[in-house]
């Protein structure tokens, strides 16, 4: 699959799963660079970029990458390949982000209910998911409490190459 739908609620393990999924993504694929997003900036160094780091540690590869914080960022030391954290409150400045060779071949939006909507996400996809032959798109989030909000209703539509997977904590 290109795209991931991954909805639950917490202690599901959403984010923890596509924190270790990236890093192993990148260093697979040496032409690879990562770019995980959440909606609001402010957001990202509590949040995603912890998380991240966590993953990496966990994986005993703490020592394999360097993190930085403005912008936040961890560098894969073996190639300088990135994992890039930036806020979507102005989609239109992911328009000329730059990695220093290859391409971004995997977005990571977290909390995927705060976008605004499919159509935010598609254009961000469009600025990212060019330049390369594969790309992975991880969506995760906690599903609103509305049955019509647009996050919910989005994953019951079923599209080609995604993968829609709801999981709980006692899973």
């Amino acid at each position: 699959h290109t795209h991931y739908d991954l909805s639950g609620g917490r202690g599901a393990l959403k984010s923890s799963c596509v924190s270790i999924l990236v890093p192993l993504l990148l260093i697979r694929n040496p032409d690879a660079h990562a770019l995980v997003l959440r909606k609001v900036a402010n957001t990202i160094r509590d949040s995603v970029f912890a998380q991240y780091v966590w993953a990496i540690d966990r994986m005993g590869m703490a020592a394999c990458w360097t993190a930085k914080t403005s912008p936040p960022e961890l560098v894969y030391k073996k190639t300088g390949q990135k994992i890039l954290f930036r806020g979507a409150d102005d989609p239109m400045k992911l328009k000329s982000i730059k990695v220093p060779f290859g391409y971004i071949a995997v977005t990571h939006f977290e909390e995927k209910d705060q976008f605004a909507g499919r159509a935010e996400i598609r254009s961000i996809l469009q600025s990212t998911m060019r330049g390369g032959p594969v790309y992975w798109n991880f969506e995760s989030y906690n599903p609103p409490i509305s049955r019509d909000n647009w996050a919910n209703l989005d994953s019951l539509e079923e599209r080609e190459n995604r993968l829609c997977h709801r999981s709980t904590y006692l899973e």
